[in-house]
């Protein structure tokens, strides 16, 4: 059975995280794991990047995808994030390398949790289990190797290097030498100035939530996190956590493969099958377990 919450606070606090994810919805498109799980999940797969700045570097990547989705949804995809690497492997440059890796494992672990049996499920209340296991992180996980409120701003190299790669990625005269795309795609244009508003508009809705997730209560998030599971079998919040310890531990194995892909093809100059090997590896983690990332 569910507790009750009767507790005039507890409603007014629903109430508020009700309209915040409204505004999440509206404001970002963001059909993911939350920005606080996507640092986590890249905390757990950060052991081959070496030295301080390059990994402020990865995580400002690994949260950066989640910037553009709105405007540019083309973007939120692993063969942007190829060509992306690709712009910055040629620039020689570690943060820059590090910042390109980051965006591409963040993409990668969207491709578990959003498999269509994968943890984020039901569509319907995606935004209410991204922030609500943005908050079981928040309060459970946050320790000496894991900073839940801190945020990684993209440099403006970092910036320049989205834009670069950006204008590559989509225009006609794209290089087919590399051949990331199937067909040509037109989205809107991307500039500097509407890159800083959609940065801006990020920032915003991630402090909000930073101030919600401090007072929200873990009896709320462990309610609804049972309450929205996918995995219909569960009946207490701990088997929630074991369906979603296999999700984490998939979306950072899924992270390692891409890095560990980038390196491999970015050596034969032809990064066509970075997306597909993803694509693949995913998909044989589900068959493995019944089609479903659920343990219970």
């Amino acid at each position: 059975m569910y507790q009750r919450y009767n507790n005039n606070t507890m409603h007014q606090t629903q109430t508020t995280i009700i309209i915040f994810i409204i505004l999440v919805s509206s404001l970002l498109n963001s059909h993911a794991w939350g920005p606080v799980t996507h640092l986590y999940l890249c905390s757990l797969a950060d052991n081959e990047t070496t030295t301080s700045t390059a990994l402020y570097s990865f995580y400002a990547g690994c949260n950066s995808p989640d910037i553009l989705k709105k405007e540019w949804p083309e973007l939120h995809s692993l063969e942007f994030a190829a060509e992306l690497f690709w712009h910055a492997y040629n620039s020689t440059t570690d943060g820059l390398i590090e910042f390109a890796l980051g965006f591409g494992c963040h993409i990668a672990s969207d491709e578990v949790g959003h498999h269509s049996k994968g943890f984020l499920n039901p569509p319907s209340a995606d935004h209410e289990i991204e922030f609500n296991l943005d908050s079981m992180i928040y309060h459970e996980r946050t320790g000496e190797q894991f900073d839940a409120t801190r945020e990684y701003d993209m440099s403006e190299h970092e910036i320049n290097l989205i834009l670069k790669a950006a204008a590559q990625y989509t225009s006609v005269q794209s290089s087919t030498h590399r051949n990331l795309r199937k067909d040509v795609i037109t989205p809107k244009f991307i500039d500097r100035a509407r890159m800083q508003s959609a940065i801006n508009r990020f920032q915003l809705l991630t402090s909000a939530e930073h101030a919600l997730l401090r007072i929200q209560p873990s009896s709320l998030y462990k309610f609804e996190l049972q309450r929205h599971s996918f995995c219909n079998n569960v009946s207490n919040y701990q088997e929630v956590v074991t369906n979603f310890n296999l999700s984490a531990d998939w979306a950072v194995s899924t992270c390692i493969l891409w890095r560990r892909t980038m390196w491999t093809l970015i050596k034969r100059g032809d990064l066509k099958e970075a997306a597909p090997t993803i694509h693949r590896a995913v998909n044989e983690l589900f068959q493995a377990n019944n089609g479903t990332s659920c343990v219970i």
